[in-house]
């Protein structure tokens, strides 16, 4: 579904990405974590397509991403959904036309885009979009304004969007970071969800440890621009997490995970 291959990044000569390479297959469920600055946001937005690596390439379903043609950077994006932290909604509109506003990122060029653009969507696409809320567990909200719903159901709402666009790939960057620990825990079920009943690959930048330990098995931790595990989650030893973070609040999460001796998974891990 994605590779990743040796790919580098710089910004005002600080070096973020240092040769990331990472593969990703059909229908997997993967945290991502690591300190702020370690270089997770910038490598899920180059997957995206809004980072242009200054090295390396990124594939997704076997197709290089071609970041220097517009069209063909346009095609790629297709493919994938984003999930922000802060929602990106349309406050004052309704859900329903939230949620539709997620089909503008499949459509070409011509009538039906322009068509959409401007609010007039087909019959056919209201009902996907009705029927994406009802699986979001918001078929009740959808003619109710945005401003009036809370921070889950926002959240619920933008993953409905994500899904109207059809995504073989979904991103979501920190999408439970202003959400309380019940609603938090509630997102990453159904993203779970996302993943085993529409069989979308997911990629999810977490912050929260006890999250991730809860609600996925595959976890891929950054430190200074390059990836210091790729394993297992049951599998990420406190002292290995201390290494990653290097902090004191984060050492007093840490010890809440598993002690297991043993990495069964062969992926790369800290030594």
């Amino acid at each position: 579904m994605l590779r990743v291959d040796k790919v580098k990044k710089s910004f005002n000569g600080r070096e973020v990405l240092k040769g990331v390479s990472l593969n990703v297959k059909e229908s997997e469920y993967v945290a991502m974590i690591g300190r702020s600055g370690s270089g997770k946001t910038t490598l899920v937005r180059m997957i995206n397509g809004f980072v242009v690596p200054d090295a390396g390439t990124v594939s997704v379903k076997g197709v290089p991403i071609n970041y220097r043609n517009s069209e063909e950077l346009r095609q790629a994006r297709k493919r994938i959904g984003m999930i922000y932290q802060l929602f990106n909604l349309v406050d004052r509109s309704t859900t329903i036309d939230n949620v539709l506003t997620g089909a503008l990122g499949r459509k070409d060029r011509g009538f039906d885009l322009l068509s959409s653009s401007i609010g007039i969507f087909p019959r056919e696409e209201k009902e996907k979009a009705l029927e994406l809320l009802k699986f979001v567990g918001l078929g009740e909200r959808a003619y109710q304004r945005v401003d009036r719903l809370s921070g889950g159901e926002k959240q619920r709402v933008a993953i409905a969007r994500a899904l109207m666009q059809e995504p073989h790939l979904l991103l979501a960057d920190e999408p439970i970071a202003n959400l309380d620990p019940k609603t938090s825990k509630k997102i990453l079920d159904l993203l779970r969800k996302v993943n085993e009943d529409k069989g979308i690959t997911v990629i999810t930048i977490l912050h929260h440890l006890e999250s991730v330990k809860d609600s996925f098995d595959r976890v891929v931790a950054m430190k200074e621009g390059t990836i210091c595990y790729d394993g297992n989650i049951k599998d990420l030893q406190p002292n290995w997490m201390n290494d990653i973070y290097g902090t004191e609040d984060e050492e007093k999460e840490v010890m809440t995970l598993p002690r297991i001796t043993a990495n069964s998974t062969g992926r790369k891990q800290i030594a």
